[in-house]
């Protein structure tokens, strides 16, 4: 039951990631430099108070926390974790939350399969059909229509989802996830601060509750559920935790209709049924070397 109430506070976590993000640009009038800004900052301040804690362990025998979460990181793995973040901003401008997500979601997978077969990986049948299905949900998803997100929003979502794998294939080498998270996290507020300049330039100010979202979407949805959620994860095989974060466009659709008013259309429910069956039937399918 422990693990149960854990892992379902983690996946909430990143469902609130796109509530927060709606309610202060939408909601609050906060523009998306400014939310990226204070998003990226905010998590790596968080991250830095958990290493200073203690909270994040450095590894034994291999020189200080800051040595380490330096080495366990990379530029790459940064600068993609900070185009996730800004293109997830601007897209959220005028995408609903539940919509974003999926999109987000199937992005991040078919970014991590293209890798694969880039580097020589050969899905099976049962893994193509799963991920044709699950495009063919998406692309009616995005399909033009009265209902249908708009199409530069989502594409922006894809953006979002593919820097996601970047970022993920970035930390394949690193033997300590999450001081790994936090060098990738305080490499990112390099460009969170550039990009708090431009906002300071360009865009106005906004409600403070927007800036508390902000801050609580940095603080607690990213750095926080992040650092639970690689305490959580070994507890899982690779395909169960692929399989359990399916839930998390779910648990938005549910959090946007009771927190913002958001709609949930009969096309976003029949769309996600191939998108995530599809999801599930490729990570379920026997893998091949």
């Amino acid at each position: 039951m422990r693990l149960f109430l854990l892992t379902l506070f983690c996946l909430t976590l990143f469902a609130l990631n796109s509530i927060l993000c709606r309610a202060a640009l939408i909601t609050w009038g906060m523009e998306p430099l400014q939310y990226t800004a204070v998003r990226s900052l905010s998590a790596a301040a968080m991250l830095a108070f958990l290493c200073m804690s203690r909270v994040i362990k450095p590894q034994e025998n291999a020189g200080t926390i800051w040595k380490q979460v330096w080495q366990q990181s990379s530029w790459a793995g940064g600068m993609c974790l900070f185009m996730y973040m800004l293109s997830f901003s601007l897209a959220y401008v005028s995408i609903p939350s539940a919509a974003g997500t999926l999109i987000l979601n199937i992005s991040v997978q078919f970014g991590m399969v293209g890798w694969g077969i880039w580097q020589g990986l050969h899905p099976n049948r049962r893994q193509v059909s799963g991920l044709a299905i699950a495009f063919v949900g998406l692309a009616a998803l995005m399909s033009p229509g009265l209902t249908a997100p708009p199409l530069v929003s989502s594409l922006l979502m894809v953006v979002s989802g593919l820097a996601w794998a970047g970022y993920t294939l970035c930390g394949r080498a690193a033997s300590s996830a999450p001081l790994a998270t936090a060098g990738n996290f305080f490499r990112c507020a390099v460009a969170g601060s550039i990009t708090a300049c431009l906002a300071l330039c360009f865009e106005g100010s906004a409600h403070p509750l927007a800036y508390l979202c902000a801050l609580a979407a940095g603080a607690l949805a990213s750095a926080l559920g992040y650092t639970l959620w690689y305490a959580v994860v070994p507890r899982y095989s690779l395909v169960g935790s692929s399989i359990i974060q399916l839930s998390v466009p779910l648990i938005t659709a549910v959090l946007a209709v009771i927190l913002l008013a958001e709609p949930i259309t009969l096309r976003l429910v029949v769309c996600a049924i191939p998108i995530l069956g599809g999801i599930c039937l490729a990570l379920l399918a026997k893998k091949n070397t």
